[in-house]
């Protein structure tokens, strides 16, 4: 995975650095597992995109709060790992809606 290596401390201009920092974003972005879809039309409301393109326990877990979540890891019900990448994917999802914003100015 690409790492963010353009500082201003080693000669770069900011708009370098905002560049490789874009690029770090977008390549952790891509690393999420399931893939997630391309945006090409994010409203100014976004609630509805994690509803259109995350699974239905994806949503669940990402809407839970840690009191309803913690019980669950404790005893089982739900893994770790499945919580983390539940988070990661809509974390994912909201950095491609920031970057189809900023992409637009």
């Amino acid at each position: 995975m690409a790492t963010a290596k353009v500082t201003i401390a080693s000669g770069a201009t900011w708009q370098e650095v905002a560049a490789d920092m874009q690029a770090y974003r977008d390549a952790t972005v891509a690393a999420v597992e399931p893939a997630l879809p391309d945006i090409t039309n994010v409203p100014l409301n976004t609630i509805s995109i994690a509803n259109q393109t995350l699974t239905s326990d994806e949503l669940r877990i990402t809407e839970s709060t840690v009191e309803e979540l913690v019980p669950k890891l404790a005893d089982g019900t739900l893994s770790t790992i499945i919580v983390v990448r539940a988070f990661l994917r809509r974390a994912g999802l909201a950095q491609k809606a920031v970057g189809f914003h900023l992409s637009s100015f």
